[in-house]
């Protein structure tokens, strides 16, 4: 009986982790597609470089389930359009416990990751595109910190919508913690300053 117990344990356990394997290949394949369908060129060869060190990360990651399943977690929000919470998840991979390699393609996978996210939302922002493509240079050459200005010209271009001004405030704040809590308060006025309100 704790013959078959085991067996029976290890079957879910296999059976598991096919799901999870073939779960990333099918998200893979919905970020190539997805890429190649928005006749974006820029777009279409980050989703190919995205998709290239999501792989080498995830097979890096074979021994690390949780670590492969919060990879997984980003993959998925990302392909399902939801850019401010795929850059919050790629953000906490590189905070998992990895070793040096692991941590250098998990922040490899984030700068990809923002870069397909920025062009993906912004490449078609009108009065905004030399800022879009220099935030996207740089987050691909892993230079994020060179982007911040552009992030914030792109940040006060009237015409962005409100999930493209809350994503845009959430890259700022992945480079530059505190600048969208700051962003935040000058844009409710005075009132939304602790001390200051009433």
């Amino acid at each position: 009986m704790k013959t078959l117990t085991t067996l029976l344990f290890a079957l879910v356990i296999g059976l598991a982790h096919n799901a999870h394997a073939q779960s990333l290949t099918d998200l893979l394949g919905q970020l190539k597609s997805s890429s190649a369908a928005s006749g974006d060129a820029t777009l279409k060869s980050l989703g190919g470089d995205l998709g290239s060190k999501v792989t080498s990360l995830n097979t890096s990651l074979a021994g690390n389930p949780a670590a492969q399943g919060q990879l997984q977690g980003a993959l998925q929000s990302l392909v399902s359009g939801n850019g401010a919470s795929s850059l919050g998840s790629l953000s906490k991979l590189t905070q998992a416990k990895l070793t040096p390699a692991q941590t250098k393609l998990a922040k490899d996978v984030g700068n990809v990751g923002s870069a397909y996210v920025v062009q993906k939302n912004f490449g078609a922002l009108e009065g905004s595109q030399s800022d879009v493509a220099q935030i996207v240079t740089s987050l691909r050459k892993g230079e994020p910190t060179t982007a911040l200005p552009a992030i914030q010209k792109v940040g006060q271009n009237a015409k962005l919508t409100a999930p493209q001004k809350d994503l845009i405030g959430s890259l700022a704040d992945k480079y530059a913690p505190g600048t969208k809590k700051i962003g935040n308060a000058l844009e409710g006025g005075l009132k939304s300053i602790p001390g200051l309100g009433k």
